[in-house]
């Protein structure tokens, strides 16, 4: 009897080793799509600044030019 708890006892270690392995390799490919997606949020938080204070810019020139339109044809 002690035999086969020996032989269960080893093919449940070697399974153990083999889900070790595997969750090793997961956690290296999640860091990797960490990354990338870190990149690919920063990169879209520097094009919203940049978008965000284009239209800005621009709304502000409108703006002003509706108010100058305005003080010109009210006088």
């Amino acid at each position: 009897m002690t035999d086969e708890i020996m032989r269960a006892l080893g093919n449940i270690e070697g399974q153990l080793e083999g889900i070790k392995g595997q969750q090793t390799a997961q956690g290296k490919k999640l860091d990797k799509i960490d990354d990338r997606m870190r990149k690919v949020e920063l990169k879209s938080a520097i094009n919203g600044g940049i978008t965000g204070s284009i239209a800005g810019i621009g709304v502000s020139l409108i703006v002003a030019s509706l108010k100058e339109v305005i003080k010109t044809n009210g006088s």
